[in-house]
């Protein structure tokens, strides 16, 4: 697709805008302007980058930036094609398919303009780690899997908290998304994994306590959550 420059929100250092297939154009069929979206995409986070390379190489920091290249397409409605990522990254495609042969076989659900289809569907790493985490996977275990630093695991962290937190008070879903900085799909994927996690025993001790820690202690606005009791009546609450 093609790289687009529109007005809006200005792009930060490192970012691109492209234009891509829309997440819910039917696989097939030539695309029109309807089943297309613009979305901005971090070609290079600085700092970040630099430590992987260092780390991982070059190969890694291409796999690590086909994962979030890929995650923020999706988080905007948007999928990429291995072209659109062979464009982007200034390799060939062959490189792309070669990374992404890669990325899966070290586990990874990588969502490119095909047909997508089975459990996992649109499914970020981001919601991933946030899983991995509440399993009590370290952080340089987590970051070394997905190419990324342990510091952007840290901010995957921090944000899941933070929209949790902004949800147990009533916060709407948009509000949420706007307060921090997220993605309407990430929020609701997130909070996904929020309701999930306090069904599960081990995840919801995980969570009581980071909720807690965060808010300063269970106190009053009962952030430290006790794990609830499945298959029992009314048992929900926000």
């Amino acid at each position: 697709m093609l790289l687009g420059h529109s007005s809006g929100t200005a792009l930060r250092p490192g970012q691109v805008r492209v234009i891509v297939a829309s997440f819910h154009a039917p696989f097939g069929p030539p695309l029109d302007d309807t089943d297309l979206v613009e979305v901005t995409l971090t070609l290079d986070a600085g700092a970040e980058d630099v430590a992987v390379r260092e780390r991982d190489g070059l190969a890694g920091l291409r796999r690590g930036r086909i994962l979030r290249l890929v995650d923020e397409a999706l988080e905007q409605g948007g999928v990429l094609t291995h072209e659109d990522l062979a464009k982007v990254l200034n390799v060939d495609t062959r490189t792309i398919r070669r990374d992404v042969r890669s990325l899966k076989a070290a586990g990874h659900l990588l969502h490119t303009r095909g047909p997508l289809k089975g459990v996992g569907r649109g499914q970020t790493h981001k919601v991933r780690i946030i899983a991995l985490w509440l399993d009590r996977e370290s952080y340089d275990r987590m970051a070394r899997w997905v190419h990324h630093t342990p510091q952007a695991i840290q901010r995957y962290v921090d944000t899941f908290l933070r929209i949790v937190m902004l949800r147990r008070t009533g916060t709407p879903v948009e509000e949420i998304a706007f307060l921090t900085h997220s993605s309407v799909k990430l929020v609701n994927d997130y909070l996904a994994v929020y309701e999930a996690a306090r069904q599960q025993p081990a995840r919801a001790q995980k969570l009581a306590e980071e909720l807690a820690r965060v808010s300063g202690g269970s106190g009053s606005n009962g952030c430290a959550e006790k794990p609830q009791k499945q298959g029992k009546k009314g048992g929900q609450t926000r």
